[in-house]
């Protein structure tokens, strides 16, 4: 067991350093997207970002991984463990600020290492593009690039879920190939959700 999550963590860092500043050639409806991991100093373009949440009525920001109620050097140190050690209960995952030139356009989570419930629950991947940004097509090219995240970790089916409400997120899963194989309230109780499986 221990010999296979080295490996593991091997893989992740592998193709984390490969991946992580690609460009998003194979989408030609964005151009020159670039991912990163948060750095020290991302703090005033994040809560510029999340500012513009607020500024529209938006109560939650997608795939911030509680940015709104953290203390950035706090939250961006977590963010980058997450990456190299991984969380007792989710396992490895990264957060990438999405970026196209010098704008951040949007945020996108990938969890590699999720246990099958939680898989089910929160899915492998969530992404948020910011208001002004949307009906661009930067969702699709995020979660087409984590997507290849997902498939040269190892991973063979990737599970997404959003809102029922949420038509724009379904839109973009269905384009991607997601597959409807349930609903239920396991990410906010009351509240239900579409979930999709993508097989990679």
């Amino acid at each position: 067991m221990k010999q296979e999550r080295q490996a593991g963590q091997t893989t992740v860092c592998r193709f984390f350093s490969v991946c992580a500043q690609r460009r998003a050639e194979d989408h030609p409806e964005v151009k020159d997207m670039r991912y990163r991991l948060p750095e020290d100093g991302d703090e005033a373009i994040l809560r510029a970002y999340v500012q513009e949440h607020t500024d529209s009525g938006e109560a939650s920001v997608s795939a911030s991984m509680g940015l709104r109620a953290s203390a950035y050097p706090d939250w961006a140190a977590r963010m980058q463990r997450n990456a190299s050690e991984g969380d007792a209960q989710w396992g490895r995952s990264q957060l990438f600020l999405c970026l196209e030139g010098e704008r951040l356009v949007g945020l996108l989570s990938v969890r590699y290492e999720l246990p099958e419930a939680l898989a089910g629950a929160i899915g492998h991947i969530g992404y948020g593009v910011r208001p002004g940004e949307r009906r661009k097509g930067y969702a699709t090219a995020m979660l087409r690039h984590a997507l290849s995240l997902c498939r040269e970790s190892g991973m063979t089916r990737a599970i997404l879920g959003c809102y029922e409400d949420n038509i724009a997120s379904i839109r973009t899963i269905e384009k991607c190939g997601g597959v409807l194989i349930g609903e239920g309230d396991g990410y906010q109780k009351g509240r239900i959700s579409r979930y999709y499986a993508i097989m990679l």
